[in-house]
Order: C-alpha cells, then sequence, then structure tokens
C-alpha cells in the first residue's frame, strides 16, 4: 500500500518496521502495572499465557509481565510462560489453565495477553473447584464484555478499543484529504492511555 501511495494506519496490532501512522496503547506499561499490581497484592509465582512470539503487543506484553517480575527481585521462570496457539480461543484458556496447574501446581497467579484466555481458564478452574481467587489469581487484558459477568468478574486493562478505532480513522481521512491536495503526511505514533479494572479475580 505505501509504496503504490496508498494511505495506510495501522492499530492495536502493528509493524514497528512499516512506515506509517500507528494508533496504540503501551502495551509493555499496562503489562508492567498489572503484573506490579499482583505483587503488591502478594503473589509471587505468577504464569503468563501469551499469544503467538510475532505481534508487537504479544511481545510488548510479555516483556511488561517479564520486567516487573526483575523489579521487584522475582526471578524470570521461562516455564511459567505458555504460548497460547490463537489470540480469541476460549478453549486455549482452559487448555493451559490444566497444564499449568500440572506443571506448577503451586501457582498464585495468571496474567493473560487476553480476556478470552484469562475467562477460558477461570472455566476450567470453576469446573474443577478450583477457587478463583483465593486458590489461584487470574488477570485479563482488554475488558472485553464477557470480562464483567463471568464468576468471578474478571480484572482486566481497560483498552480504549473504541477510541483506538475512531482516532484511526480521523488519521486515515486526514491523509486520504492530503493526498487530494498533493500534500505530503508525516506519519504519526498515538499512544492512548490504559487503566487497570480491578475485579474480584485477584
Amino acid at each position: 500500500a505505501i509504496d503504490n501511495n496508498i494511505p495506510l494506519i495501522l492499530f492495536d496490532k502493528i509493524a514497528k518496521t512499516v512506515n506509517c501512522s500507528k494508533v496504540v496503547i503501551d502495551d509493555r506499561k499496562a503489562a508492567y502495572e498489572v503484573v506490579s499490581y499482583l505483587i503488591e497484592k502478594g503473589y509471587r509465582k505468577i504464569a503468563h499465557f501469551r499469544g503467538h512470539l510475532n505481534p508487537q503487543n504479544s511481545i510488548d506484553r510479555f516483556l511488561g509481565y517479564k520486567q516487573a517480575l526483575v523489579d521487584n527481585n522475582i526471578v524470570y521462570d521461562p516455564s511459567l510462560v505458555y504460548v497460547c496457539d490463537s489470540n480469541s480461543d476460549f478453549e486455549d484458556g482452559q487448555h493451559y489453565a490444566k497444564i499449568l496447574l500440572k506443571e506448577h501446581p503451586d501457582v498464585e497467579a495468571i496474567f493473560s495477553i487476553t480476556d478470552v484466555f484469562a475467562i477460558g481458564a477461570i472455566k476450567y478452574f470453576n469446573d474443577n473447584n478450583i477457587r478463583v481467587p483465593e486458590d489461584i489469581a487470574v488477570f485479563g487484558f482488554s475488558n472485553w464484555l464477557m470480562s464483567s459477568v463471568v464468576t468471578p468478574p474478571l480484572s482486566t486493562v481497560e483498552q480504549p478499543g473504541y477510541k483506538m478505532g475512531k482516532k484511526a480513522m480521523k488519521l486515515l481521512l486526514s491523509e486520504i484529504n492530503a493526498k487530494k491536495e498533493n500534500k505530503k503526511s508525516t506519519p504519526q505514533h498515538i499512544v492512548l492511555p490504559t487503566k487497570l479494572i480491578i475485579r474480584t479475580s485477584c
């Protein structure tokens, strides 16, 4: 698209090497805040359900998770990180929750890259009489609609998806108009704020 002088805006899942406007959140900072919060609440052995190795948001959320451990004098254990096969499969959360408890029965909390994986994990725990958060805490990411109605309600990161889409559309229209007027657009990098939504899953 860029080679053909077609306006391009990336948002949420981005590629850093593509020279175009981008609308994102600070995934690394948000993940760091989640894990720091869990540590402040007394959790030490914290697992991470991450997405594929390549997407930038998966990389950044993992790096935030890892840095929060290091900064709080907790040794990073790669065996506590599980690469989920998809980015939206409820069953992945159930699958890896089962494996996690088999491999680390003393795990205290899970930080999940998405609410979908986290809710899958909670479903597995509820079905197997494992209490959340008494036996294990769960923290998601994105504040998906179902996160507030699952039992127990899921703590998560509020990702401003609507604002992100609105900002991306405004940028796109601006670049289309600039092209019509034969004006050159300078790529913009816009970072929108997030916040922790604390519910009863941790």
